[in-house]
């Protein structure tokens, strides 16, 4: 029988346990376990909220806002997600300012952690200088090294996607073609689509250790002087998330990743639920008489 001095059960309990806490944690997957939620200032209310109305040639500030919504209790922290925002049924046909234009990206789109917006900044609904991710985390811009956001145009018959129709796709540099369901083995360049997405995850910082309510990203529209009514929708996709599978799997599942604790990287995934903001543009949105009053007030504004 061998006989352990004190010390040497301390260095071999310090070992055990230092051995668990850097040890793997185990990958799970949980269905409709979160959700990216966009969301549209109203200047009236003075509050984020799911839909306003608004007017040719008035700018409409959004944001992303990520939460767990699953039945775990012991989450530490959101991991990663990439994705990519999208305006549906945009004005593309325009010239210049006539068309549909997103706010600037800061620092032209190269968004290391220094040049990403400050949390406040996200939570504010006013007007800001530049736009692009809310300083959370701490990744760079995209999953492959790109670090400048951009944003391409789809316009029908050129390049729709998914049925046709008028896009403006928000993405890192790079990505001109559509992010499509990959339901077999697919080619790198495929992938590359996808890793080239927006991208927000990291190790938290500033104590951030949350999993709800998460402002990820802000933008604003400035909307074309159309005087058509439509209903534009602030959105994003489930083929620009991350895929479980790589090029030699079929498994087309798509992810968020969240964090068991400060060592863990991300090892429980989620699939994600979207929730759509919309903008009516000139015509009143249900139950949108205030944001209309507001909408006249903004023109006399610019008027004088």
């Amino acid at each position: 029988m061998i006989k352990l001095s004190a010390r040497c059960l301390v260095r071999a309990c310090t070992a055990l346990v230092l051995a668990a806490s850097v040890a793997p944690a185990q990958t799970t997957y949980e269905e409709n376990g979160a959700s990216i939620r966009f969301e549209v200032y109203d200047p009236g209310t003075q509050a984020w909220t799911s839909g306003i109305s608004a007017f040719a040639g008035q700018q409409v500030e959004f944001r992303a806002v990520v939460s767990y919504t699953g039945t775990r209790t012991d989450l530490y922290s959101f991991g990663a997600a990439l994705y990519q925002p999208i305006v549906t049924n945009a004005d593309n046909t325009g010239a210049g300012a006539q068309a549909d234009q997103l706010g600037a990206f800061r620092n032209g789109g190269n968004q290391g952690l220094a040049q990403m917006l400050t949390r406040a900044e996200g939570e504010d609904g006013n007007a800001l200088a530049d736009y692009g991710r809310v300083v959370w985390f701490g990744s760079e811009t995209t999953a492959t090294g790109s670090t400048t956001l951009t944003s391409f145009r789809h316009s029908d018959p050129g390049d729709p996607w998914p049925n046709g129709g008028e896009f403006i796709r928000m993405a890192g540099s790079g990505v001109s073609v559509w992010p499509t369901p990959l339901p077999g083995p697919c080619t790198s360049t495929e992938i590359n689509r996808i890793l080239r997405g927006v991208s927000s995850g990291g190790s938290p910082i500033d104590g951030i250790h949350g999993t709800t309510d998460l402002v990820v990203f802000r933008q604003a529209l400035r909307l074309s002087d159309n005087a058509a009514s439509r209903a534009v929708s602030i959105s994003t996709f489930v083929e620009s998330f991350r895929r479980v599978g790589g090029t030699t799997s079929s498994d087309d599942r798509r992810y968020f990743e969240w964090r068991t604790g400060p060592a863990d990287s991300g090892s429980h995934r989620t699939s994600v639920t979207i929730v759509p903001a919309t903008i009516w543009v000139n015509v009143p949105a249900p139950g949108g008489a205030a944001a209309s009053v507001m909408a006249v007030l903004w023109a006399s504004r610019r008027r004088r």
